[in-house]
């Protein structure tokens, strides 16, 4: 075996090795999932019952059955990703809600519910704050179920930064 031809053949197989190591230095990969808040404020209007202000203008109308992100300090931070209802077999209504953290660091949040009649008036009293913990760019999920039974026609959770 001669010299030069297994040179020949390493220098090509090296340089290959160099360049791919050279390009996985460089190149960086984005966490995921990634979070577009413009679809967000290009949102459609509500679909379905809302809360009204008695005076109209005075506040916006607030969707029932969804989530309400009502501290400012979160609004770019995270994103509802689903919320889902079902009645169970003794008439209570219990909710989902699963959030998104989009940023790069671990979040904690807290999350209640208004379960409502059919007249939007309170139909239990409003559950207390659950305390819930999001890994940066992961999904945290919050649940709870009413009491009132049947009784319950629309729920509306809020959510806020941990305290």
């Amino acid at each position: 075996m001669n010299g030069k031809s297994t040179f020949g053949t390493l220098v090509p197989v090296v340089a290959l090795l160099a360049f791919a190591l050279a390009g996985c230095q460089h190149a960086r990969v984005a966490p995921a999932p990634q979070c577009d808040f413009r679809a967000i404020k290009a949102k459609a209007p509500a679909q379905g019952p809302v809360l009204v202000p008695l005076v109209p203008g005075s506040a916006e109308a607030m969707p029932l059955n969804a989530v309400n992100i009502m501290d400012a300090a979160i609004t770019n931070k995270i994103v509802v990703q689903s919320t889902n209802a079902r009645r169970e077999a003794n008439g209570d209504v219990s909710v989902f809600a699963r959030l998104l953290n989009c940023t790069d660091f671990a979040l904690q949040l807290e999350a209640r519910t208004h379960f409502l009649d059919g007249a939007q008036i309170d139909a239990e009293p409003v559950t207390a704050w659950t305390r819930l913990h999001a890994t940066a760019h992961g999904f945290v999920a919050y649940t709870t179920r009413s009491t009132a039974g049947p009784a319950v026609e629309s729920y509306l959770i809020e959510v806020r930064e941990g305290r």
